[in-house]
């Protein structure tokens, strides 16, 4: 089966948000939408977040809260891959996903952690319920280097927030503006040539998605 095939069986479709930390605000950087073309339902999503701009000093905290939409017709599976522009400042910066409902109350230092998953008791490794983290194990692997909702959701529901609040620790580095990139992606829970439900299977969510990149 070509690419093409596969991407058009499994109906996925992907959606960019970009947001620059000491410009104007939030904004889309690109969208792009696969709909199915087999006729069992629409897979689309959409990127969701609040953002409040932050005052920059060599340490400080802002809002941030990212959600991923099913803004389909079909329930599906979601991934996302988190990338900042530059290395440096991700290794400055540390996410919480503490006080998702307070766009004015930072959280407690202490409920941040390194937005690098290979640090020391990363973010990664202390993600929300639903949330987890596949890291990379090798050149190829098609499954590696995402945060995976493992929860099928349905049609007009959205992820729990996978980050409620970016912490930023420059210490004695210089300060900088920076992208953060929420890179998400969806695949339908239903095998659409086989007709199989993977919401049904213990981790279903790793099935759909090693049976698409596969």
């Amino acid at each position: 089966m070509t690419q093409q095939q596969k991407i058009i069986a499994a109906a996925a479709s992907v959606v960019l948000l970009a947001v620059l930390a000491g410009a104007a605000g939030a904004y889309f950087g690109a969208k792009d939408e696969a709909p199915n073309l087999i006729g069992v339902g629409e897979d689309s999503i959409t990127v969701t977040e609040v953002f409040t701009q932050p005052r920059q000093e060599d340490e400080f905290s802002y809002r941030k809260l990212v959600q991923i939409e099913n803004t389909g017709t079909v329930p599906c599976y979601i991934r996302v891959r988190l990338e900042y522009s530059d290395s440096d400042v991700q290794a400055c910066a540390y996410f919480s996903a503490a006080n998702q409902g307070k766009d004015d109350e930072a959280p407690d230092a202490d409920t941040f952690y390194p937005a690098d998953p290979a640090a020391a008791d990363s973010y990664a490794e202390n993600l929300p319920e639903g949330w987890i983290y596949i890291a990379t194990q090798g050149e190829g692997d098609p499954t590696a280097g995402y945060y995976y909702y493992t929860k099928p959701v349905a049609p007009n529901a959205k992820t729990e927030a996978l980050i409620s609040w970016i912490r930023m620790q420059y210490g004695d580095k210089e300060i900088l503006a920076h992208d953060v990139f929420v890179y998400a992606e969806s695949v339908q829970t239903i095998d659409a040539n086989t007709g199989m439900d993977y919401a049904g299977e213990e981790n279903g969510w790793r099935t759909a998605w090693s049976s698409f990149t596969g």
